[in-house]
């Protein structure tokens, strides 16, 4: 994945670095025809014929570039937003392995099932997801700063969420509250920039709402979990509830 995002990130570069030497091309050319007319004299028919190609081509290429800027502001607006709803899907998804909830929620929803998080488990599958929303976030911040700058919130999200890439830095484990805190402050700034609800869902009207260990693996893992027991000597195939 860091590959592909690296390679994406030198062809970006190249074909920039192409237009700028072929923009140069063309202004250099369109210099040294103003430039010839003025020897030949601005009066007479080569001097003329020169001025007018030179002028013509000074016109096309600010054409062309002012188009290129708007196509390119546009192609980097819709990057930021497919980037904003793509962290938003994933913030949900660890959201419902570690709260529960309907499969398909809407961001007050979400806010709503973090509202009510107290000390509830955060097993170390749990934990991983949430560092690997924080360590995508900080790639994307100094990787693709164009993209996340051309959509308005996008960069207060990611630094909420980037803050996960530290969750197994420390001796202890970080409190559930201030795990819900953080995931809530980024859902609540990828919501806003994607125009999605920002207000928290009462909490007790949201269904299957269950963060006990054994919910989370079968979420995780799905189907059926087989949970070690502390001598790692034997295990308890674990069905999910019917």
């Amino acid at each position: 994945m860091v590959r592909v995002v690296a390679i994406g990130a030198e062809s970006l570069q190249d074909t920039v670095m192409l237009r700028w030497l072929v923009t140069g091309g063309f202004l250099f050319v369109a210099a040294i025809m103003l430039g010839m007319s003025f020897s030949f004299g601005v009066g007479t028919s080569v001097g003329t014929l020169l001025m007018n190609r030179g002028t013509e081509i000074i016109g096309i290429v600010m054409t062309v570039a002012i188009v290129e800027w708007f196509f390119e502001r546009r192609r980097l607006q819709n990057r930021g937003r497919q980037l904003a709803w793509d962290f938003l899907h994933a913030v949900e998804h660890v959201v419902w392995v570690w709260q529960g909830g309907p499969r398909e929620m809407d961001s007050d929803e979400v806010r709503g099932l973090l509202n009510a998080v107290k000390d509830d488990p955060l097993p170390e599958f749990t934990e991983g997801l949430l560092l690997n929303i924080g360590t995508r976030s900080h790639r994307l911040l100094n990787n693709d700063p164009a993209a996340v700058a051309a959509m308005p919130g996008l960069m207060i999200g990611l630094e909420h969420l980037g803050r996960f890439s530290s969750i197994r830095d420390g001796k202890s484990p970080w409190a559930p509250r201030k795990v819900a805190d953080i995931l809530d402050e980024g859902t609540r700034a990828l919501a806003k920039c994607l125009g999605k609800p920002t207000e928290r869902h009462p909490t007790r009207l949201i269904r299957f709402r269950d963060p006990s260990v054994e919910s989370q693996e079968r979420r995780h893992f799905g189907g059926s979990v087989t949970i070690m027991r502390q001598d790692g000597l034997d295990a308890e195939p674990l069905s999910p509830p019917r």
